[in-house]
This record gives structure tokens, sequence and C-alpha cells, in this order.
């Protein structure tokens, strides 16, 4: 009997774990502070044209062009500021353009120089620094990161290319599809995952690892309208709907939805919510009636929850937000000069940019959290809002920055990020990586997770 009765109540703990863990809050307050320099990396011996960081978990990457035009990269420990390599790229280019942060390696993408000019993009190991693999790629092409396979929109070769990560080989290949008058182009876009949204963003709002959760699936809109779901890594297609839009709508996926802005022309405009599990009819998320409104901002805002900037020609001080979910009624509220969206879990960043940069905070219903603050707020993730006081500029300068859970009522001040390019900064939710004068600066604003 006491056998029994220790593996019931075992049972029933389990069982209560079980319920905590499921019910837990995945994005709780952070515990902001005040901003505390952990190291300065050095940047070579003269003042560097450019400065590029990227981060992803506990490793920093700090990048800047060489006198000989090659970039210099330099991986650090994101908590101690730690140098573990420093690295050359083998390639040289007039212009650098940036970095991104990859499971297990770093790439580095250069900046063409005049129309039609192509480009690089070199991929270093994680571990060692050594190259793994370098392409030459057109001025307009994109690369999408997924965990092993990086896809590339081949803008001339009108096709989708399936490269290894681990060594750039490719893969798969796929053509665009064309219309009846033989055009191939097409607009590509990830489908972000729930885990991804609910990390660290741009400033842009999209994901900084977008590979969180399972990241595999793209979207493909072609020159005949059609939409294409592909699998990232293997390039099989999976779904085709067809006369979804044009390459250049508004349009997003998460998850198991594309949203997409149909403009109905003299009827107004539609959201359009289409499933991704099947092929069938969207659903009607929102109508615009008033033919004299247009669509200028357009963000996936929660679980089958899409939300968008609405603005009367002529007149962004009337701008509002419509926030649609499937089965309810859109809210709608004003966001008087509103140009940006980005999404913190249902919350949502507001951008404007006149007469002054400001960003202001909604809860899912509305109400404003943090009204009209100065300058431009980020995603740290789901719950949590890190905010630089003036525009994100590549010119160095004293940044002063607060920190914001999406609960609380106000926000809290951090301190000042000193001799910084604030364009050049990236974060995670403990810590802030930027490029100065002539070096590059690692700050704490948070406990480590």
């Amino acid at each position: 009997m006491w056998i029994a009765v220790a593996a019931v109540l075992a049972l029933a703990g389990v069982g209560v774990g079980a319920a905590l863990w499921f019910t837990r809050d995945r994005y709780p307050a952070l515990e902001f502070r005040n901003l505390a320099e952990i190291e300065r990396v050095p940047a070579g011996e003269d003042r560097p044209v450019e400065t590029f960081t990227a981060l992803l978990g506990n490793v920093g990457y700090a990048a800047y062009p060489l006198p000989d035009d090659r970039l210099e990269i330099v991986s650090v420990d994101a908590e101690t500021g730690a140098v573990r390599w420093r690295k050359q790229t083998t390639r040289a280019a007039q212009r650098w353009d940036g970095l991104v942060a990859l499971p297990g390696a770093v790439a580095a993408f250069s900046d063409p120089i005049g129309a039609d000019a192509a480009r690089e993009l070199v991929v270093l190991d994680a571990a060692s620094g050594e190259q793994r693999w370098r392409r030459t790629i057109g001025d307009d092409d994109r690369v999408i990161f997924g965990r092993d396979v990086a896809v590339l929109v081949d803008t001339a070769g009108h096709r989708l290319v399936g490269l290894r990560t681990r060594d750039g080989r490719p893969v798969w290949d796929e053509d665009n599809p064309r219309d009846t008058t033989g055009n191939a182009r097409s607009a590509v876009l990830p489908v972000e995952t729930a885990e991804g949204a609910g990390g660290p963003a741009y400033a842009d709002g999209t994901p900084r690892d977008p590979w969180r959760g399972k990241a595999d699936r793209l979207v493909q809109i072609g020159a005949d309208r059609s939409a294409r779901l592909i699998d990232l890594a293997k390039g099989t297609v999976l779904r085709i709907w067809p006369g979804v839009a044009d390459r250049d709508d508004l349009m997003v996926a998460r998850e198991d939805r594309l949203y997409v802005v149909d403009d109905a022309g003299a009827g107004g405009y539609r959201l359009l919510g289409y499933d991704l599990t099947r092929v069938a009819e969207p659903t009607v998320l929102h109508s615009g009636a008033d033919d004299g409104r247009r669509v200028t901002a357009l963000a996936a805002c929660g679980k089958h929850r899409a939300c968008l900037v609405e603005t009367p020609a002529g007149e962004a001080d009337r701008a509002e937000v419509v926030a649609a979910t499937e089965g309810t009624r859109a809210k709608r509220w004003a966001a008087p000069g509103a140009m940006e969206l980005v999404p913190v879990g249902e919350h949502l960043i507001v951008r404007r940019q006149y007469p002054e940069a400001t960003s202001t905070l909604f809860d899912p219903a509305g109400g404003a959290v943090l009204r009209d603050r100065d300058g431009v707020a980020i995603r740290l993730d789901a719950g949590n809002v890190l905010v630089f006081a003036d525009p994100l500029t590549g010119s160095e300068g004293d940044r002063s920055l607060a920190g914001l859970a999406v609960g609380s009522p106000d926000p809290v001040e951090l301190g000042r990020a000193e001799d910084v390019r604030s364009e050049s900064c990236s974060w995670n939710t403990s810590v802030l990586l930027c490029g100065g004068a002539k070096d590059f600066v690692l700050y704490r604003f948070a406990p480590a997770p």
C-alpha cells in the first residue's frame, strides 16, 4: 500500500511540475540595472571607417575594415569580453556591409559599389575563425539563413539555391515560377517562428535569431501571383496557392499563417490570412472600405494575429493601428505619424520619424504602456524592450538607454553608452556590443539568463 501511495504522490509531483513548466512566463521581466562596462576591444591603430557587430548566445563578433580593404573579425566572449580569436578575410572589398552571427559560424557581406556590381559573402567558423567558404553574389541577391542551409535568392538566375552552411556546397536549386510573358521576378520571405519572433530583433523588427524553433520554410511569391511554400532544407515545394499577391505587396509569414494586404482598388483593401497547412480560400481578417486609406506597415503580432498601420492619403497625423485576430472584430486605435511596427509578443512598438523620432509601446488592447518616448525602441524578447534615446546613427556619441518590461508602467534608466556608433550595436537580453571611435565596447544591462 505504501509503495502505491508513494507512486501516486510521485506522479502527482510530475503532473504539477509539468503544469508549472507549460504555464510559466517564458519572457519574464528582466532585472534591468545601470550599464556596466565589461570590456573594450581594440579596433586597430587607426580610426576605422566602419564598425560592425553581431551577437549569438554567449559569443559576440566585432569587425572593421583594414587599410588593405580586408575585413578583420574579432570573436569575443559575450560574458567577459575576452578575445576568442582575431582573423582577417581572404577577400578585400572597397566597402563592407555587415555581419550575421549563425549557429556555428559568422557571415560577412561586402557592399556593392555601383549598379549591378558583385559582392562577396564570406563565412568563417565560429570556433576557430578559419574561413569555411566564400561566394560571389549579385548586388540585389539575398541570403536567407536557416540552421544548416542558407538559401540564396539568385535574382539574375531566377532561382533559389540551397547552400550547406558548413561548406557552401549547393544541396538544391529551384527555378522561379514565370508568368505568361516569361517574367520570373519573385519575392521570398522566411516563415517566422514563434521562438524567433520572441527573441531579440534587429532595429526593423526582424528576428536576430530566425532559426529558433522549427525554422524550415520559405514563402515565394511568383510573377504569376502564386504563393509557394518551400522546405528550406530540401527545396521541396510543399504547397502552391494561385492568385495570392504581387511581389511588392505587403506580406508577412509567421508559423502557420501568411498575411497579405490585398489592394482591392476602388473598394479599398483587404487583410487576408492564408493557412499554410492547407490549400484553401483565405480568411478576411479586416477590410478597409475607404479607398483613400492605404496600408504603410504590416507585422505578425501574435498567434493568428496581424497588425497594420492605416493612413489616410496625405494625412499622416490621422494614422491608426489596426490589430486583427482571426475570429474576432479588429481593434483600432490612433497612432499619429506611425511608420514602423515592431511586435513584442502581443504588445506592439509603433515608431514615427516626424516631427521627431519617437516610439510608443501599446498593449494588445491599444493602451499606451510607454507613449511618445524619444528615440528608438527595439525588442529584446517578447517581454522586454530597450530604448535608445536618439535615432541610430553611424557617428560616435554618448547614447542614453532605458529598459522596460512590457508589464511595467515605468522604464528603468540605464545610463549612457559612451562614444559609440549606435547603428553598429547588437544586443541580446543581457549585453550590448557596440563599435566606437577606435574600439568596441561590451556593456551589461541585465543578469545573464
